[in-house]
């Protein structure tokens, strides 16, 4: 048996599939405002929102600006002036709509769960959108506690992330943690900084990566996960 005992996972493309949430979401907005829906226009709004959540990563930007930044700047390419967090509003509540799951992500919280293994969330996000989204997957349950960056104060990889959650658990042994997520840049690099194990999920088998990050273990499949704890796919022990 793994000396884990306190399992965190990330949630936006780990347990629930934030792509498929945010191109529904990114749908509404570009409709909204007639803008072609094409891969162009995406990325474009990929780019901006990508770049401005690693300035927040990195302590250089709040929440308050990147919210209030992202979609006025994406639409401000078009030659389209908005009110940001009005849009940005707009967006948030059609991503609190987004109950999808990632592949096997339901087995293995239920086989980790019925095995006795303490379950975390452990994310990065709006509590808000991210409470609503749990709750219309019907995921709540597996949980212990949720951990959401907004109600923190700190996002991922800041190391009072997972100091709060220590804290907040009373067990400050970092060999019963681990850490699951897909963020080499948040996840993997947060778990790094304060000396507990993780695990990659590297789902889109990504093969040229930072070496200067690297994880504890990293799988391509959830269910790769059961192995670590000495449990077989089918859940027997």
């Amino acid at each position: 048996m793994m000396k884990y005992k306190k399992i965190i996972f990330d949630l936006d493309n780990t347990i629930l599939d934030f792509r498929d949430t945010e191109e529904k979401a990114l749908r509404k907005i570009i409709s909204a405002y007639n803008l072609p829906y094409t891969e162009d226009t995406i990325q474009s709004y990929k780019g901006i929102n990508h770049d401005l959540w690693q300035k927040l990563e990195q302590g250089k930007i709040t929440r308050e600006k990147l919210f209030a930044s992202r979609f006025f700047l994406f639409l401000e390419r078009f030659g389209i002036t908005v009110d940001g967090k009005k849009v940005d509003t707009m967006y948030r509540n059609a991503l609190s709509e987004g109950f999808l799951m990632m592949k096997n992500a339901h087995e293995v919280l239920t086989t980790l769960k019925n095995n006795g293994y303490k379950l975390y969330a452990g994310t990065n996000g709006v509590a808000r959108t991210q409470r609503q989204r749990l709750a219309g997957a019907n995921l709540n349950h597996f949980f212990e506690e949720i951990f959401i960056s907004e109600e923190i104060g700190v996002e991922k990889p800041d190391p009072f992330f997972f100091q709060y959650i220590f804290e907040t658990l009373n067990s400050h042994n970092n060999d019963e943690y681990l850490m699951i997520g897909d963020s080499l840049s948040s996840d993997i690099k947060g778990a790094k900084n304060v000396g507990i194990d993780s695990v990659w999920y590297n789902f889109d088998h990504v093969k040229n990566y930072p070496s200067t990050v690297q994880s504890t273990y990293t799988i391509t499949d959830l269910l790769e996960l059961l192995p670590l704890f000495g449990i077989e796919k089918d859940g027997a022990k």
